[in-house]
C-alpha cells in the first residue's frame, strides 16, 4: 500500500499542476489493476518490449517512489530499475529520480552501477538525507540531487465511519530476521486489550501478508481487537489512520501516513529507515529487541499518555514535509515542460 500511496500521489500532483494535458504510462506487477484504481495507461514489467516502446514514446520517464535503487531485495530487482534506467537513458529520454529511498547497496558492484547510471540522469529527488549521502559516498556527481520527501505525504484521505470510540491502530509485519514477530505481538496485544482505554484495530498495509498475519493474531487475542477484512485502497487506509487516536507500525507508509494526518505514533524499528523517519518527525520509536523483550505494553502506554506533545511535534514538523514532497511534482513537470 506504501507503494500505491506514492503511485496515487504523483499520478494526482501531475494531473494537478502540469499546464497541459498528459499521459501516464506506468510500469506495474499488476497492470490490470494499476489501470483500473488509477486511470493510466499500464503494462506488465515482465513485457519488455512493451516496456521499451513505451519509454521511446515517453517525453520523461520516472523512476520512483519507495526504495527502488537498493539490492536488499534481490540484485536482479536493483538491475531491473537501473535496466529501466539505462533503455531511457539510450532513447534520449529525460529521467528523474523521484521521491525515492536509495539503498542499502550491499554490494561493491551494486555500488558501481548504480553510480553509473545515476550519474547519467537529469534529476534526482531523494525523500531522506541519508539517500542523498549514499549518493555522494558512491560518486553520484553529475545530476543536481534535492532532498524532498516522501510522495505519499500528499495522498488525500477518504473518510471512514467504520469505527466507534477510540482505536489505537496497529500496522505489523512479518520480518525474516525476527520470525517470532507475531508470537511476541499476541502476547503484547492480550496485555494491551485490558489496559488501553482505546480499541485496537489491526491494519494490513501489504497485502496478503500482513491480512493474513492480522487475522491469525486477532483470532489469538479475541473480540478485544478489530480485525481489517478485506484489501482496502491506500486512501481508505489513511482514513483509518486519520480517525486513530495512535499508531503503531512496523511499516513505514502507515508511519509517514499518521505523520501525514497529525496522529501520534510509536514505531517499530526493524529498518534504519524506519529509525530515521521516526527521529525527523519527533516520534518515539523501539526495536524488535525491544519487543522480544515483552516492552511493547509498557512502550504503547506510555505514549498514548504523551500523545499531546507528540501531536505538537508533528504540527512543528510536517508541514516542511508536504511542501518538499510537492517539490518533487515541481521539479518533474519543470524538467518535462
Amino acid at each position: 500500500m506504501g507503494d500505491e500511496a506514492v503511485l496515487s500521489a504523483i499520478i494526482a500532483g501531475l494531473r494537478e499542476h502540469s499546464k497541459k494535458d498528459i499521459e501516464i504510462t506506468v510500469i506495474s506487477g499488476a497492470p490490470k489493476e494499476t489501470q483500473l484504481h488509477h486511470g493510466v495507461r499500464s503494462l506488465s514489467r515482465r513485457s519488455i518490449a512493451e516496456v521499451l516502446t513505451a519509454i521511446r514514446e515517453s517525453d520523461l520517464v520516472i523512476s520512483g517512489g519507495g526504495s527502488l535503487i537498493q539490492d536488499a531485495t534481490s540484485f536482479r530487482s536493483l538491475l531491473y530499475y537501473l535496466w529501466v534506467i539505462m533503455q531511457a537513458q539510450r532513447s534520449r529520454r529525460k529521467v528523474m529520480i523521484l521521491g525515492q529511498g536509495i539503498g542499502p547497496l550491499r554490494r561493491k558492484i551494486s555500488c558501481m552501477l548504480a553510480r553509473r547510471v545515476l550519474d547519467r540522469v537529469d534529476i534526482i529527488a531523494v525523500r531522506d538525507p541519508d539517500s542523498a549521502n549514499l549518493l555522494k559516498k558512491i560518486g553520484v556527481a553529475r545530476p543536481p540531487i534535492y532532498v524532498t520527501a516522501d510522495p505519499a505525504f500528499l495522498l488525500k484521505a477518504e473518510p471512514t465511519e467504520q469505527f466507534e470510540g477510540d482505536i489505537i491502530t496497529f500496522a505489523l509485519r512479518e520480518w525474516r530476521e525476527a520470525p517470532w514477530v507475531e508470537q511476541y505481538a499476541i502476547e503484547s496485544l492480550k496485555q494491551l486489550s485490558k489496559e488501553l482505554p482505546a480499541k485496537i484495530f489491526l491494519m494490513a498495509m501489504h497485502t496478503p501478508g500482513d491480512l493474513e498475519m492480522a487475522s491469525r493474531i486477532g483470532r489469538q487475542v479475541g473480540d478485544s481487537v478489530i480485525v481489517q477484512k478485506e484489501n482496502l485502497t491506500p486512501e481508505q487506509l489513511l482514513g483509518i489512520i486519520c480517525a486513530s487516536k495512535m499508531v503503531v507500525s512496523m511499516r513505514l507508509h502507515a508511519l509517514i501516513f499518521a505523520a501525514a494526518s497529525g496522529i501520534p505514533m510509536l514505531g517499530i524499528t526493524y529498518d534504519p529507515k524506519v529509525e530515521s523517519f521516526l527521529k525527523s518527525v519527533g516520534q518515539e520509536n523501539m526495536s524488535l529487541e525491544d519487543l522480544k523483550s515483552g516492552k511493547l505494553p509498557r512502550r504503547v502506554l506510555d505514549t498514548w499518555h504523551k500523545r499531546d506533545v507528540l501531536s505538537a511535534r508533528l504540527a512543528e514538523k510536517v508541514p516542511a514535509f508536504k511542501d518538499a514532497a510537492k517539490e518533487n511534482i515541481r521539479l518533474a513537470l519543470e524538467l518535462l515542460e
